[in-house]
């Protein structure tokens, strides 16, 4: 049975993939909160703050098995922006990277993005940073320190992030997908998809086959541009 590892599991996004995930996967939720989280069949819940780098560290080292599936679903959307660039964007790149060891080959990883990160509704200064040849994951954590803007660039930057995971993990399928505007807390009752919509998006990405497309930007099994 392969294993999956989803952040941010215990509800909306998260949970809607994690209990269609459990019908072929082990599963691992990192929530923040095990005592929210929903019982779903052979699924093990660990404490994980992805904005806390030791907090991530410390995880990393109780993953045993090896992960065919990462899905980086964990985010958060009106907090202050250094909050929301060390969920969006400085927790994926920590955990990919201490995770990146333990990945089978083959291995699909997913980050959930949005289309506030469309390089369109960026700051010049950001765009040309991201657009850059040379942009490594240091300028990115660089970025989280001071961060050049709130959700979407966050999210433009987690688009970047993946592009460069699919650079550093060949083997792997690393892919970024856009859900659409759901009627999750997050989204709020007016957003025009549901979960069930959202997580099919996600879905799409978390099996797609080894030699399928990585270091793109998908929504509803389509690629769409950045």
């Amino acid at each position: 049975m392969p294993t999956a590892l989803i952040t941010g599991a215990n509800r909306g996004i998260g949970l809607a993939v994690a209990q269609d995930l459990a019908k072929d996967h082990d599963l691992i939720l990192a929530v923040r909160d095990p005592a929210k989280s929903a019982a779903i069949p052979r699924a093990r819940v660990e404490k994980v703050d992805v904005s806390d780098p030791e907090s991530i560290a410390a995880f990393a080292t109780r993953v045993e098995r090896p992960l065919d599936l990462l899905v980086n679903n964990a985010g958060v959307y009106t907090s202050p922006p250094r909050e929301t660039w060390a969920v969006n964007v400085r927790g994926p790149l920590l955990l990919t990277r201490a995770l990146a060891p333990k990945l089978a080959k083959g291995a699909r990883v997913v980050m959930l993005t949005s289309g506030l990160g469309a390089l369109s509704s960026q700051a010049d200064s950001l765009v040309r940073k991201l657009r850059s040849p040379d942009l490594s994951f240091e300028d990115i954590l660089a970025l989280c320190d001071r961060p050049p803007g709130g959700y979407g660039a966050s999210k433009a930057a987690l688009n970047a992030l993946t592009q460069l995971f699919a650079r550093e993990l060949p083997e792997a399928r690393v892919n970024a997908v856009d859900p659409g505007w759901v009627r999750t807390d997050m989204g709020g009752p007016g957003a025009p998809r549901s979960i069930d919509q959202g997580a099919a998006s996600v879905l799409w990405a978390c099996r797609i086959p080894p030699d399928g497309p990585t270091g793109g930007l998908f929504r509803d099994g389509r690629a769409i541009p950045w």
